[in-house]
């Protein structure tokens, strides 16, 4: 820039020429025009300002809000972008020669230049929008080349359980279902990786159908009971009939699957896990309660998953059922007496709903 001196005031021992000053704001907006990035680290406007205040015959300038405090004594005003303006002082005798019209000039080529960068920043992606398609991304590469490999084992697994591939023996038959089993957890899981990456993602994609709660719950809880039995957790299933229910019914079964796994894993020998279903006014309700016995509870908070026995922590991946019964407009919620009960209520609608009500 012709000068990027930082002087607020401009005094000369002899009257300013108009040709001069006019030719040296015009050179001013000439490198603002050009975008010069020669501005030693300050931005464009103040450097431009700075250079505006050595101008011979220029005694201040600025840029101002354009409120209603009335210009200084000689100041003169240009807009200069949405809600400031430029405001620049002159030696007397420079009202004319064309110094004003090169100053609003100047001034405006500040507001294009400020509306310009301003819809550029609106275009351009913020930082949390930039993460968000990063994680959106690399959740799916990550599906894709687990799922990959999952087809084939389900497909091989089915052939050797298959009668007339080959006679199996007992054994071999349960380490077939054991990796039957596995391959269908772990491909249940890569399908909750993209719930988790945007929930609202797969409202689209919830292909709701109608399901008979009470088998399915019925059906689930007969899956954890071998389990349960194994670790010595009686679980116990109440249901009442009602109207069938409209839901994704594999994302509901995933849901119960999450909260059940928890309740057992909270439990103890000699504890109950127990599994309610009734029909509402709005929808199903699900009741999932554990009840930790004192012994049981003083066991766990040694074992360190007492910090925060009373918390979410305790259950796991209770976020990913509060998503799976959020994308159904339901509700989640945990209810806690210290170590010695834990109950979760799911409140299902008739039909899923675009609102998702969460309550903790």
């Amino acid at each position: 820039m012709l000068n990027s001196g930082g002087r607020l005031e401009h005094t000369a021992s002899h009257p300013a020429d108009a040709v001069e000053t006019t030719r040296a704001v015009l050179g001013l907006l000439g490198e603002r025009l050009r975008g010069s990035e020669d501005t030693n680290g300050m931005s464009a406007d103040t450097a431009l300002i700075a250079g505006l205040r050595s101008v011979p015959g220029v005694l201040g300038a600025g840029l101002r809000p354009a409120d209603s405090t009335p210009p200084g004594q000689g100041e003169r005003l240009w807009p200069a972008g949405p809600g400031r303006m430029l405001a620049v002082t002159l030696e007397p005798g420079l009202d004319g020669h064309g110094v004003p019209e090169a100053l609003a000039c100047l001034a405006a080529a500040l507001d294009a230049t400020w509306r310009r960068d301003a819809e550029a920043r609106a275009d351009a992606p913020s930082q949390s929008e930039t993460l968000a398609a990063a994680k959106t991304e690399f959740i799916s590469t990550v599906v894709h080349d687990l799922a990959t490999p999952i087809t084939p084992i389900l497909a091989y697994s089915g052939l050797l359980a298959d009668p007339e591939t080959g006679p199996l023996t007992d054994d071999q038959r349960e380490f077939v279902k054991v990796i039957e089993r596995n391959a269908v957890r772990l491909s249940e899981l890569l399908n909750d990786l993209p719930l988790l990456a945007d929930p609202s993602a797969t409202e689209p994609e919830l292909r709701p159908e109608r399901i008979d709660p009470m088998e399915m719950v019925r059906e689930v809880v007969a899956q954890f009971r071998p389990g349960a039995l194994h670790a010595g957790v009686s679980l116990r299933y109440h249901a009442r009939p009602g109207p069938a229910l409209s839901c994704n019914a594999v994302r509901v079964r995933r849901m119960l699957d999450i909260l059940l796994t928890a309740a057992i894993t909270r439990a103890g020998p000699g504890d109950t896990v127990e599994i309610e279903l009734r029909p509402t006014v709005d929808g199903w309700l699900i009741e999932i309660a554990c009840a930790v016995s004192g012994q049981e509870a003083n066991v766990t908070d040694q074992a360190g998953r007492g910090e925060d026995p009373a918390g979410e922590k305790a259950w796991p991946r209770l976020g990913m059922a509060r998503a799976i019964v959020g994308m159904h407009g339901g509700t989640l919620q945990l209810s806690e007496n210290g170590t010695k009960r834990s109950e979760v209520r799911v409140e299902l609608p008739w039909e899923p709903v675009l609102e998702r009500r969460e309550t903790r």
